[in-house]
C-alpha cells in the first residue's frame, strides 16, 4: 500500500451552529457579569472607593435612571463599533480590506463583525481576532484607573463578554498546525491545509471550552430556575422559608421567604459553584466520546 502523502483539503469551517450560539449567549451573559465584577473590584481596590455608573446629575428628576442607562447603552454601542474597526486595522496590517456587518445568529445572538476575501495563516488570523480585546483592555483599564473614570467598567466588561467568539475561534484554531490557511467569512472561518494536519480528537482547548460552555449554560440555566420558577413553586407549595447555603459567603445559593404581605427572593454565587462542577462534569463526558470517536 503507497503512503499516505497528504493532500491539500478543507480541513474545517468553523460556523455559529445553534448549539454554539447557545453557549455563547450565556458565556457572554455570564462573562458580562464576572467581568463587571472584577473590574468593579479592580477599581475600587487602586482608588478605594466604588464605581459609579451615574452620569445624571442626582435629584434632576425621575429620568435619572433612564439617561444613565441610555448613557450606558450608546458607550457599549461605541466600544462594539471600536471593536469591530480594531478587527479590521488588524485585518489591513496583513493585507486585506475589510468590510463590516451586523447579524443575528438562530435569531437569538446579534453580533458585528469585520470579514475579508483575503487569506491568513494561522498565527495572523489569531491576531486579528484577539486584537480588539488585547487592546482594548489594556488601553481601557489604565484609564480607568489613572483618572478615575468608573463608568468604563461596563464597556470594558462588555467588549470582553463580547469576545466569546474571538476567543472560541482561537482556541479552536490553535489546534491546528501553524501552516494551515484561513479564509474568513461574514458566516464563520474556512481552514484548508494538509488532510494530515487535522487536529486530534483529543485537545485540551476543546477540553478547555467545553468547560467554560458548560459552566456557563449551567450558571445561567440554574439563576434562572431560581429565580423566576423557584418562587412560584415554593409559593404553591406552601413553603414560607427557604435558604440554600450560608449567605454572604460562596456557598450562598438560594434564599426565599414568603409572608402576606410579600414575597423575596434572592440567589447568591453559589449558582457559578454549579456551574461549575456541571461545566466540568460536561467536560470530562465529552473529552470520553471524543477520545472514543478516535479510536473508532
Amino acid at each position: 500500500m503507497a503512503p499516505d502523502t497528504g493532500g491539500e483539503t478543507v480541513l474545517a469551517d468553523l460556523e455559529l451552529t445553534r448549539g454554539l450560539t447557545i453557549q455563547m449567549t450565556a458565556l457572554g451573559t455570564l462573562g458580562v457579569v464576572v467581568a463587571a465584577a472584577g473590574f468593579s473590584a479592580l477599581f475600587q481596590a487602586v482608588t478605594g472607593h466604588p464605581a459609579s455608573f451615574q452620569f445624571a446629575p442626582a435629584g434632576v428628576g425621575w429620568w435619572t435612571n433612564a439617561l444613565d442607562v441610555l448613557v450606558i447603552l450608546v458607550l457599549a454601542t461605541v466600544f462594539v463599533v471600536l471593536h469591530e474597526l480594531l478587527h479590521g486595522l488588524a485585518i489591513r496590517y496583513y493585507g486585506g480590506e475589510a468590510t463590516y456587518g451586523v447579524g443575528l445568529a438562530h435569531f437569538i445572538l446579534p453580533y458585528a463583525y469585520a470579514t475579508t476575501d483575503h487569506e491568513f495563516t494561522r498565527n495572523q488570523f489569531v491576531v486579528v481576532l484577539m486584537t480588539p480585546l488585547i487592546v482594548m483592555t489594556g488601553v481601557g483599564v489604565p484609564l480607568m484607573l489613572a483618572f478615575e473614570w468608573g463608568w468604563l467598567v461596563v464597556p470594558l466588561a462588555a467588549n470582553a463578554a463580547g469576545a466569546v467568539a474571538d476567543v472560541w475561534m482561537t482556541m479552536t484554531l490553535l489546534g491546528f498546525p501553524e501552516d494551515v490557511r484561513l479564509e474568513d467569512h461574514a458566516d464563520g472561518v474556512r481552514i484548508v491545509g494538509d488532510k494530515r494536519d487535522r487536529p486530534r480528537s483529543l485537545s485540551v482547548t476543546a477540553v478547555v471550552w467545553d468547560a467554560l460552555a458548560g459552566a456557563a449554560v449551567a450558571a445561567v440555566g440554574v439563576f434562572i430556575a431560581l429565580a423566576v420558577v423557584g418562587p412560584l413553586v415554593l409559593d404553591v407549595l406552601g413553603v414560607t422559608s427557604l435558604t440554600v447555603g450560608t449567605p454572604d459567603t460562596f456557598t450562598f445559593l438560594f434564599a426565599f421567604s414568603s409572608s402576606p404581605t410579600e414575597i423575596s427572593m434572592s440567589v447568591g454565587p453559589g449558582v457559578l459553584a454549579v456551574g461549575a462542577v456541571v461545566g466540568l462534569l460536561y467536560a470530562l463526558v465529552r473529552s470520553h466520546r471524543r477520545a472514543r470517536s478516535g479510536e473508532e
